[in-house]
């Protein structure tokens, strides 16, 4: 534990933000919403919304390109889970306390249609998912909670999953930097990666990241190595070397 809180001591954090990739490049972020059919209605008014919020999209009846949702499905999934404790000792001896909860799983899935003039459709398919869970009671005190904040919940992930393919919000990465590291030590390959990765130079960053985890092959630089691979992915940069491990490990 002591070891730990001295290497934290050694160390910071950095932190900058990045633009992914959409899914698909719309040619302009004038857009309208439409429901496809009425299961759509409130998905779509939810994505209207969202949208709107997005740095530079305009959502209007009259724009260009059209995004109409079509197939949408939500379904709430409710189980019971129990829970028993059984008394060893005393009075009490062999005599089970039991409480129950409720599980709510809620799922939504939907297709949007991206239509403009003089261009091939495009689909995209978004999905959500979320969990809730009530109290732990006793059974004679358990009450079937209401779904509908669940489902709106859901629907609400949904259209942000189709937003986020379309204009996607700004990422934060963030990195650890060491201090003081020693000249042509692992840290320093590692700090001189993070430096390279702030720079955009992400195959720099990649090729120190695999000298740092050679000469020191822990955990936490492996790490390092498929968080650029990641990053690289979440911005559509192609890797000249896209291999996780370095040469002598593979």
């Amino acid at each position: 534990m002591v070891l730990a809180l001295l290497l934290l001591g050694c160390a910071k954090h950095v932190s900058w933000e990045v633009q992914p990739q959409p899914a698909y490049r719309l040619s302009s972020l004038e857009v309208s919403v439409v429901a496809g059919d009425r299961d759509c209605k409130r998905v779509a008014d939810e994505l209207a919304s969202t949208l709107s919020a997005r740095p530079g999209v305009r959502v209007r009846p009259d724009a260009a390109i059209r995004l109409e949702l079509r197939g949408c499905e939500d379904a709430v999934d409710t189980t019971v889970a129990t829970e028993s404790t059984y008394y060893g000792m005393g009075d009490h001896k062999g005599v089970a306390a039991e409480q129950r909860r409720y599980d709510m799983r809620g799922t939504a899935q939907a297709q949007l249609v991206v239509k403009a003039a003089n261009q091939p459709e495009v689909r995209l398919d978004g999905a959500a998912e979320r969990e809730e869970h009530s109290p732990w009671v006793s059974s004679t005190d358990l009450e079937l909670p209401r779904s509908l904040s669940l489902r709106e919940s859901v629907r609400r992930e949904l259209a942000h999953d189709l937003a986020d393919q379309l204009a996607p919000l700004p990422a934060t990465i963030r990195r650890t930097l060491y201090a003081d590291p020693e000249p042509g030590t692992a840290r320093q390959l590692h700090n001189q990666a993070v430096d390279a990765e702030r720079a955009g130079e992400l195959d720099g960053a990649l090729a120190l990241a695999k000298q740092a985890y050679a000469a020191n092959p822990t955990a936490a630089e492996m790490r390092y190595i498929e968080d650029l691979q990641d990053h690289a992915r979440q911005v559509g940069y192609a890797l000249v070397d896209p291999d996780v491990l370095p040469p002598k490990d593979r």
